[in-house]
């Protein structure tokens, strides 16, 4: 999933080639232009490497080196 205004957004489907769909719920205050964070602090409800490592069947490694080029990055 990611997280959108501080909310969890669990992912929907599959993941196809580098895009996915999120269910951000009947009540959310999403809107077109919101930053959906991939990857964040556990602290801050966030999904981390590890929780994506764990529900794919993989090490954090792998998911951090397997997102494109063309998503932004943050470092913080």
């Amino acid at each position: 999933g990611v997280l959108i205004g501080n909310k969890r957004a669990p992912l929907i489907g599959r993941v196809s080639m580098d895009q996915f769909v999120v269910d951000v719920g009947i009540d959310s205050t999403a809107q077109a232009g919101d930053w959906a964070y991939i990857i964040g602090n556990e602290n801050d409800g966030g999904y981390t490497a590890d929780a994506w490592a764990d529900a794919s069947g993989t090490i954090n490694y792998e998911i951090v080196t397997r997102i494109a080029r063309r998503v932004p990055r943050m470092y913080i």
